[in-house]
């Protein structure tokens, strides 16, 4: 999930529930003249960041601004709502790319060396700052180390571990978190249809911009039909094939979160010999189907983790820059899945 979605709509409710602790550790720092020229803003997705940081530039540069929010009706206001503000520049992976290009950065460097228009704040944010490629990365590298006065740049990131050592070190970090399903289920009521809401939460793993975004969508229909696809397939009553196509059809980064998270389920449920709560009893099925395994619950353990390796090395191949075929590795994982099980269950060849 790009962060950007949904901006229009949320980006004015920011900070949310779960941000407050956030909200008031950098807005502390900006009325004391501490702020550090550049933050690195870091998370997992679907937790609102791009959201929380525009909501926070509004504030920077507002002509009026209360105790903690921009007034949202001053001329720097409205230019930062209709994106046309001149001391704002904000980059990120140009359509149909999957990097930051040196020259959108080479843009940013112009930007911070020209004098503001408003006489206040200068704001780059940079988002999904870890598409960096190399050239862009190293161009970015030299803004950070020469950093012009009242100058301010956020780098907005849920794979902080991808962007180079040397610019993580230049930047302040302000750290997201997941928040408790409770207060995930309170920012969906009213947002959602309450038969939905415990659905969404589970598929988005308490991420309330992602669980918003899975509903509308329909994609936590989509997770139920994956899931169920894997069960058959496991149970060996079904080709590789129906989960395959399953998953081209919702993406197959999609289906790869998915199993991650229900092989993380299966691991749990088989080291405590306990089946799924009532929140993740999309895998009740399968952990069923596990716990009668022919294998040691360690040996079922440690195969599920090597399982899961091959599902984040095909999630980086996903990510790259390299044109993989997104059907292919889907295939690849779908089998080794069904001679995990094979092998596992018993299971004839």
């Amino acid at each position: 999930m790009s962060e950007n979605d949904g901006e229009t709509d949320l980006a004015a409710l920011a900070p949310f529930s779960w941000q407050q602790q956030q909200w008031h550790q950098i807005l502390g720092q900006f009325r004391a003249n501490r702020l550090a020229h550049s933050t690195l803003v870091w998370g997992e997705s679907g937790l609102g960041k791009v959201e929380f940081i525009n909501s926070f530039s509004r504030l920077m540069l507002c002509q009026q601004p209360t105790a903690e929010r921009a007034c949202g009706s001053c001329k720097s206001c409205l230019l930062v709502k209709n994106n046309s503000h001149p001391d704002l520049q904000v980059i990120a992976p140009e359509a149909g790319s999957k990097e930051i290009k040196i020259d959108q950065v080479r843009a940013v460097t112009d930007f911070v060396n020209r004098t503001s228009h408003a006489g206040g704040a200068k704001i780059a944010i940079i988002d999904r700052a870890h598409r960096l490629n190399i050239s862009s990365a190293n161009a970015l590298l030299k803004t950070l180390e020469e950093p012009s006065n009242n100058t301010y740049l956020f780098l907005i990131t849920n794979l902080s571990g991808r962007l180079k050592p040397t610019i993580r070190s230049r930047c302040q970090r302000l750290q997201f978190t997941v928040p408790t399903t409770a207060i995930c289920r309170d920012w969906l009521s009213g947002r959602l249809q309450a038969d939905v809401i415990d659905s969404a939460v589970q598929a988005a793993s308490n991420r309330p911009l992602l669980a918003l975004e899975l509903a509308s969508s329909g994609a936590v229909t989509n997770r139920q039909e994956f899931i169920a696809a894997l069960t058959e397939l496991s149970r060996a009553r079904a080709p590789i094939q129906a989960p395959v196509n399953l998953a081209n059809k919702m993406g197959e980064s999609a289906a790869i979160e998915y199993l991650l998270w229900i092989s993380s389920i299966l691991i749990k449920c088989i080291l405590t010999a306990q089946m799924p709560s009532a929140a993740d009893d999309s895998g009740v099925g399968l952990c069923s189907l596990f716990s009668t395994a022919d294998i040691s619950r360690r040996g079922l353990a440690v195969a599920l983790l090597c399982y899961q390796q091959e599902l984040s090395t095909a999630r980086k191949q996903l990510m790259s820059g390299a044109n993989p075929n997104p059907q292919l590795i889907m295939e690849s994982l779908m089998w080794r899945w069904s001679e995990l099980c094979r092998q596992s269950l018993g299971q004839a060849g």
